[in-house]
């Protein structure tokens, strides 16, 4: 049987119905109500309100506490259904959760969902920069994860990518540097969230904050200034946001990569596509925006030099390793620990402050950079301990 209130609302859609289609589909009713086809002809065959047709509504274990919940919400609207359901235990309660949390979603004040404020930058103000957890996909359906650093022009809304093994301070810096050198320029200040190689301690007014010290040094050769999004508050950096959900979906999803050098080679192409086609929030061409960004020209600021020092000890056989490569050291220096240091290309090795050797920085994986003179002595100085 139907409530009085599902029977006016059946007669209601039924109505609706023969207005639109000039007739009564019992079975679209019947899919729209889950009520069965021979129970709504029977109630339709009734005129709209008829006396004894309904089934009575049986008392509920929660009428008696109704009046204690509606005080409750009404003095504190965010109380969750769990607590007000241990109070009315205590008051003596029998009932079920689920019936009690079904009516307080009855009772609750609506909340309301206000308008967000889309900000917009003027030309050569502001870019956003954020690191990514990525997947791509090897050709063999393998999964391999990577990190993507992606900075966005606040006006224009071009976009950089470049995927990384690291995100450390060192790989940071170096990523800013390619950034610049594709857009061709620096904003006057840069968003970022709130990461470690940014920042050491946060001030409630970001520009005051503690920064890391060579991020710092940084930041000031290049001349923008850095500013941190609020804590938990995604929004305030809504446009990189939007651009790292565009890169999974647009660029890695779909598409095999044979190693992060491939995936960065078609990073670039891609780069070169999306921003030059229209925007879906400017509804404008980022490539032509970008004419109008007026960037502080990268040409004018004396080159930062990124380095990257650490401890090393070489092994037996007088290498070193480095981002997965090995390099090799001169032989008297086998076991003993070495300072390298790494800036653009160039690898040095140094042991007590002095240097004994520099290399070419390899590019990729599981390579051997071998010079020949650092082996020099070592077949005779082993034979002669030898005997």
């Amino acid at each position: 049987m139907l409530t009085e209130e599902e029977n006016l609302m059946l007669h209601d859609i039924a109505q609706e119905q023969e207005i639109k289609l000039g007739k009564v589909n019992i079975s679209s009713l019947s899919r729209q109500t889950g009520k069965d086809r021979k129970t709504i002809r029977k109630y339709l065959s009734f005129p709209r309100s008829h006396p004894g047709i309904f089934k009575k509504s049986k008392a509920s274990k929660l009428d008696s506490f109704k009046d204690y919940l509606q005080s409750r919400i009404e003095s504190y609207p965010e109380l969750s259904s769990v607590r007000l359901f241990e109070e009315l235990i205590e008051k003596g309660y029998t009932g079920g959760y689920t019936i009690l949390k079904d009516y307080l979603r009855t009772i609750r004040p609506k909340r309301q969902n206000l308008p967000e404020i889309r900000y917009e930058t003027k030309p050569g103000v502001q870019a956003q920069v954020d690191w990514a957890d990525c997947y791509y996909d090897l050709p063999n359906g393998e999964r391999k994860k990577v990190n993507c650093f992606s900075m966005v022009l606040g006006y224009s809304r071009m976009r950089y990518l470049e995927f990384t093994r690291s995100t450390d301070l060192f790989t940071f810096l170096l990523c800013h540097q390619h950034a610049f050198e594709y857009f061709g320029g620096v904003t006057q200040e840069i968003l970022y969230d709130n990461l470690k190689t940014v920042v050491l301690k946060r001030n409630p007014i970001s520009t005051n904050s503690e920064f890391q010290p060579v991020f710092a040094d940084f930041r000031n050769h290049y001349g923008f200034t850095a500013y941190l999004c609020r804590p938990y508050r995604a929004k305030t950096k809504g446009k990189i946001e939007r651009t790292i959900g565009f890169i999974k979906s647009n660029f890695l999803y779909g598409r095999a990569f044979s190693s992060i050098e491939d995936l960065n080679t078609q990073a670039k192409r891609w780069m070169e596509k999306v921003n030059n086609q229209e925007h879906g929030t400017t509804f404008e061409i980022p490539l032509v925006r970008f004419q109008d960004e007026n960037l502080t020209q990268i040409q004018s600021i004396p080159p930062y030099i990124v380095k990257r020092r650490e401890e090393r000890q070489v092994s037996k056989d007088c290498f070193i390793s480095i981002f997965g490569n090995r390099y090799s050291v001169p032989w008297k220096y086998a076991r003993q620990n070495v300072t390298v240091e790494i800036f653009g290309e160039r690898v040095i090795v140094e042991s007590d402050g002095i240097q004994i050797c520099e290399h070419r920085l390899i590019e990729g994986r599981h390579q051997v950079s071998r010079q020949k003179e650092h082996f020099e002595g070592l077949l005779k100085a082993a034979r002669d301990e030898s005997y």
